[in-house]
């Protein structure tokens, strides 16, 4: 009776184990998500402040945010790590009012208010140097660093070679406020003060022209250059096809600061302001492909510079408020950071894992995006934490000018200010859906393919049933062998009986002897 209730209690403790277990399955894999407050968490995390001596006008962000390079009132380009340490930097002429880093981070320019455009390698050795006719407004280096683009208030756009041989120059008539280079250099969009907008091919040929209706202060393009589009100082958006011809215009505000696309030209983000003083009619817009205005959302001060995260999944903006914003293409803000001053330019890393924000303060503030608060926030596991993108390293070589991009994973990049993104297969992204793009955009964890990927999911999420089958598969062991045990018990207990009552027959035929033996 002991033994039979002592497995009755190993029986019930086994089962309680298992189903404790699956509770704490389950309660691990909901944890990070039940109980979280999602107004309390932070999508970007603060990971360094780089300093700088002065007002920071430009940054540009290596693919996986590992290297920075930092434009400004200083004179100097200078050259950080994402820890903040200053790598080198170099000292121009005068204000350094534009840089532009490659993905891969090998290649550096930069341009000056002394009328130079400055390249260099990733160590800070000066490659060569380029003088114009006059003060640089905007540079843009393609992903792979073979080919520059800068525009100048001479009125001249100039195209290099990664070895400073100028290709060509065309003539925009007047001041070039703005440009940007496809993912591999064969195109350059450009903006002037006489109004146009210019599409030119790889060798200076003028694919196509446009005229607005105003001075051109930002262009973008999708990375074949299928789309562009633009905003101007009447604070018109322009959203153009490859022929040239406007698929649609849109009057948001009184002046377009900033435009950026995203990879397939499915959504257009741009900043605006009033420019009367005194207002702060300061507003972040998204619209569609055909022009609807999806939202917009007002802010303390002017929006100095949008740009849309390479996987399509945020919105980035500075404002003059001194805050950094992130917002999802649905509208919502998802993130904001107050900084020390006036945010005057944005830069998100290839991966979209990083952003960098220019201030006012002398600092370029660096933010991670939070993979769990993201996933959270978004409802979309595929932003957890995974491998970073290997980028090449600072490393001393015998050759000054050896290329360090041989060990680097070519990823694409975002070239300029502008953003400029790219799809790492080399394919074109522009016709694929928004979703399909974004999926495409993702990178999957070193050596783990994206199948791979899925099946571990499939996995995870039958974690809880599984622990449950084991539990019940415990317990039928467990009962059956209960069930084995008391028969056992039983069958010993019958043949006791047995033996007890043919030891009663022995007593009794004993006693019927004795009996016998008395009589005689």
């Amino acid at each position: 009776m002991k033994q039979s209730l002592g497995i009755r209690l190993v029986f019930l403790l086994g089962l309680v184990f298992c189903l404790l277990s699956s509770v704490a399955v389950a309660g691990s894999a909901t944890s990070e998500n039940e109980g979280v407050n999602a107004a309390e968490i932070e999508a970007f995390d603060l990971i360094c402040r780089c300093n700088t001596s002065s007002i920071v006008n430009s940054v540009s962000l290596s693919s996986g945010g590992s290297y920075v390079v930092v434009g400004g009132f200083d004179n100097d380009v200078s050259f950080f790590d994402s820890e903040g340490t200053k790598l080198w930097n170099y000292s121009t002429g005068d204000i350094v009012y534009t840089v532009s880093i490659s993905s891969d981070g090998s290649g550096v320019a930069a341009g000056s208010n002394d009328n130079n455009v400055y390249f260099f390698n990733q160590r800070g050795k000066l490659l060569w140097t380029y003088e114009t006719g006059g003060s640089l407004n905007s540079v843009a280096v393609s992903a792979d660093g073979s080919y520059i683009a800068a525009g100048s208030d001479d009125g001249k756009v100039y195209f290099f070679d990664r070895e400073g041989k100028l290709l060509w120059s065309f003539d925009a008539e007047d001041e070039v406020r703005s440009l940007a280079v496809s993912k591999d250099g064969s195109h350059v969009a450009a903006g002037s003060d006489n109004h146009y907008i210019y599409l030119l091919d790889r060798d200076g040929n003028k694919v196509w022209d446009q005229k607005t209706g105003s001075v051109i202060n930002s262009v973008c393009m999708t990375p074949r250059a299928y789309y562009v589009a633009s905003g101007g100082s009447n604070g018109n958006v322009y959203f153009l096809n490859r022929k040239g011809d406007f698929s649609w215009r849109n009057n948001p505000s009184y002046w377009v600061s900033s435009v950026s696309l995203t990879a397939n030209g499915s959504h257009l983000a741009a900043g605006s302001f009033n420019s009367k003083i005194g207002s702060s009619d300061s507003k972040i817009h998204l619209f569609n492909r055909s022009g609807t205005e999806l939202w917009s959302y007002k802010v303390g001060d002017t929006v100095y510079d949008v740009e849309v995260s390479p996987d399509s999944s945020y919105i980035a903006a500075g404002s003059w408020d001194d805050k950094v914003y992130a917002f999802s293409l649905e509208g919502e803000k998802l993130w904001e950071n107050k900084t020390g001053g006036n945010i005057n330019s944005i830069s998100v890393s290839r991966d979209s894992s990083t952003i960098a924000a220019g201030s006012d303060d002398g600092r370029v503030y660096l933010f991670k995006r939070n993979g769990a608060a993201f996933a959270l926030l978004l409802g979309d596991d595929s932003f957890l934490p995974e491998e970073p993108e290997e980028e090449a390293e600072v490393v001393e070589t015998e050759d000054d000018d050896q290329s360090l991009k041989e060990t680097t994973a070519e990823t694409g990049g975002v070239e300029n200010k502008v953003g400029v993104v790219s799809d790492a297969s080399g394919e074109s992204p522009e016709d694929k859906p928004a979703s399909e793009n974004a999926d495409s955009e993702a990178s999957s964890p070193e050596g783990v393919s994206s199948e791979d990927s899925g099946v571990m999911g499939l996995l995870t999420s039958f974690k809880i049933p599984l622990s449950l089958a084991l539990a019940l598969c415990v317990g039928v062991v467990l009962t059956l062998k209960l069930r084995k045990r008391k028969g056992s018990d039983e069958h010993d207990d019958l043949e006791d009986l047995e033996d007890f009552e043919h030891l009663e027959d022995l007593e009794n035929s004993d006693y019927e002897d004795l009996e016998d033996e008395d009589h005689s």
